[in-house]
């Protein structure tokens, strides 16, 4: 027995045990070690969908494997669905595999998908550090199911590095402005003018210069912080409509990004009325876009949200479409004014050689057509690809052909802006 040492649900050692005893064991130097960590996928809908009593079950088997299979080892188990094991580095693949097939062989009845990582600690290294590490190994395989362990690597390091210091600055970055917005223009095809524009966010750190969009927005997102931001650039872009409004300069509409995240995390909804009323926009003037590529487990929360958008007054937009594995599902299940192609669609997209491509593009416009929705193509960035897109029918495109993210000061200072947008003027 244990005792104070050992976990009350599955015996195994508690994670403070765990780091003295397996500590020791690495100080000692004697022979090469490996940390793994496993991680039991989306248990938490598990235990919603099956009761926490078949969720205990679960974790007390899992206990039981891992106890079978490293008989001598350290094994402990330290919070929630998160376990690791201290072994002998020469066989510890070996043994995960076996784990996994235990598994498996167990629940052939319930998908049950046990991620691993794995880091081998040099001698004296700090036991924390080493956790720590196989920890973010394993949390890269995250999304990536075709693999069930992975290996740290230096690169991993980093990546934790950027993405602590983005969740540790965020708000420091929102309050010195450190995040800004820039708009990109959107043209009407049928008249090649600017008919709108999409509302974008920049974080520009003092200390590590230009963060990528591609960085902070996906980390923001897998860790629930995501509404924070998407609230402050609502704001943002309702400061400048306010400032341009009263000095009577043109306008546009203006489409800002929302996570699914923002229908769990927040009353989305309320922060936006609340912004667009303070600032006495109009809602036509916002038109309010949702990522496909995001999960969502509870589609009725999303749902909700979008009809009471477009109830209020809001144009609702699908971005990205395409991007994700459940395109048509989406358009079945929700109601959207605009559905937003892919720019992954025109990429290194050649009209003169991809017939494919071709068919791809015009038979998801002709399905958006028939669903009553409008259609926009981004990431336009050659004539021929206009030209093409103009030719079988899209409405709006926007890309780097158009123009960057810029300020509005600059969308209507563009040769073709001052004098080519379908502009609106305060007041009307």
């Amino acid at each position: 027995m244990r005792g104070e040492n050992s976990d009350t649900l599955t015996g195994l050692f508690t994670r403070g045990a765990f780091i003295e005893r397996s500590g020791n064991l690495l100080q000692d130097g004697e022979k090469g070690y490996a940390v793994a960590w496993f991680n039991l996928d989306n248990f938490k809908m598990f235990n919603k969908r099956f009761g926490f009593t078949r969720g205990d079950e679960i974790l007390k088997e899992i206990a039981g494997i891992l106890s079978a299979v490293f008989p001598d080892d350290v094994i402990a188990r330290f919070s929630d669905d998160n376990f690791a094991v201290f072994t002998d580095w020469a066989s510890v693949e070996m043994n995960i595999d076996t784990v996994q097939e235990y598994l498996y062989s167990l629940h052939d009845d319930v998908t049950l998908r046990l991620r691993a990582g794995i880091y081998f600690p040099s001698d004296y290294e700090d036991i924390r550090s080493a956790c720590d590490r196989a920890k973010l190994a394993c949390d890269s395989i995250r999304k990536n199911h075709s693999v069930s362990s992975c290996m740290f690597h230096d690169g991993m390091s980093r990546e934790l590095a950027l993405q602590q210091h983005i969740l540790d600055n965020l708000n420091t970055a929102m309050n010195n402005e450190y995040i800004t917005v820039l708009y990109q223009p959107i043209v009407r095809l049928s008249t090649g003018k600017i008919c709108e524009v999409e509302a974008l966010a920049r974080w520009n750190d003092p200390e590590l210069g230009q963060v990528s969009p591609g960085e902070f927005i996906p980390t923001l997102e897998q860790y629930r912080e995501i509404h924070k931001l998407d609230v402050y650039a609502m704001k943002r872009v309702c400061r400048d409509y306010r400032t341009r409004s009263d000095e009577g300069l043109p306008l546009l509409p203006v489409s800002i990004n929302l996570s699914r995240l923002d229908f769990e995390l927040c009353d989305v909804i309320h922060e936006i009325e609340l912004a667009v009323m303070l600032n006495n926009i109009p809602r036509r003037m916002i038109h309010i876009e949702i990522t496909e590529s995001v999960s969502e487990e509870d589609m009725t929360v999303l749902n909700l949200g979008i009809e009471k958008f477009r109830a209020l007054g809001y144009e609702v937009w699908m971005d990205d479409f395409g991007s994700g594995y459940s395109s048509l599902n989406v358009l079945k299940d929700y109601s959207f004014d605009t559905v937003k192609f892919d720019m992954k669609f025109l990429h290194g997209f050649d009209i003169n050689k991809s017939e494919k491509a071709k068919y791809i593009i015009s038979s998801n416009l002709s399905m958006a057509r028939l669903m009553g929705m409008q259609a926009l193509a981004e990431g336009v960035e050659t004539a021929e690809q206009l030209e093409y897109l103009r030719s079988i029918g899209f409405d709006k495109a926007q890309g780097y052909y158009f123009g960057k993210p810029m300020t509005l000061d600059e969308i209507f200072a563009l040769e073709r802006g001052t004098e080519t947008a379908e502009i609106t003027r305060s007041g009307h």
